[in-house]
This record gives structure tokens, sequence and C-alpha cells, in this order.
């Protein structure tokens, strides 16, 4: 499992698409990956505030990341595994006081970095945990 997020592997975009009829299939989407002629760009939307612009790009490499992986999950379970990596991922400035809790949960108070590997796996098995809890 590669830990870091491939920000030099993608182009990110900054879209309308609650405006521009290019874009109106998106417009119920904050962001979207594997778009653009080969495949390699995540778009956002314009439209959202700074911080969530800053989870929304995390969301979308953590999708990268997981696909390059090989990671197969589709669905709800794919959406809340990586939500939950991305939100241990952005800095604790652009989160909500509720999001900071989670945050703080996942990286064990800063002690485990999502960029490294056995690190991320213990953050994944603080997901499944936080995952099972919801079900």
């Amino acid at each position: 499992m590669s830990a870091k997020l491939p920000y030099q592997k993608v182009k990110i975009r900054y879209k309308d698409f609650e405006h521009d009829k290019k874009y109106k299939k998106y417009k119920n989407h904050y962001g979207i990956c594997n778009e653009g002629k080969k495949e390699d760009e995540i778009w956002i939307d314009k439209n959202s505030d700074k911080s969530l612009k800053q989870l929304i790009l995390r969301h979308e490499l953590v999708h990268v990341r997981r696909q390059r992986e090989g990671v197969n999950k589709t669905g709800q379970r794919e959406e809340d595994e990586t939500e939950l990596e991305a939100l241990s991922r952005t800095p604790i400035k652009y989160l909500t006081q509720g999001e900071e809790i989670i945050h703080k949960y996942l990286r064990n108070k800063n002690k485990l970095s999502p960029n490294k590997r056995e690190d991320l796996k213990e953050i994944y098995k603080r997901i499944k945990r936080l995952l099972e809890f919801k079900n």
C-alpha cells in the first residue's frame, strides 16, 4: 500500500458544477476524479468554500491512491473509507470541531501519519472500528 497521495500524477481543475452547462451532470457533486482526456484530472466544484475544497481535494486524491493500489470497493463503503482517510489527511485548520475530533482519533492525537505505510494501516484499523460502530 502506497501511503502518499499522488499529487504530482494528477491535474487539479476547478469547474463550475452549478452554473456551467458543460458540467451540469456533476451539479450534485463536490468533486470527481479520473476526468479529462487522459483521465488524469480531478475536478472540484469552484463554488465550494476554501475549507471544503481542501477536504474534497484529499478525498479525490485518496480515491486515486486506492484505485492505483487495486482497492476494488464500491458504493457507500468506498465513500466512507475514502472520506475518513481524507479527513485524517486534512490539516485541522480546515476542519469543523466534529471533524477535528475524528481526525485526532484516526491519527491517535497526531502520533500516526497517513503518509507512512505502517501508520496508514493503523489508521485503517481505526476507520474500520468507526464504520463497525456506524452499522
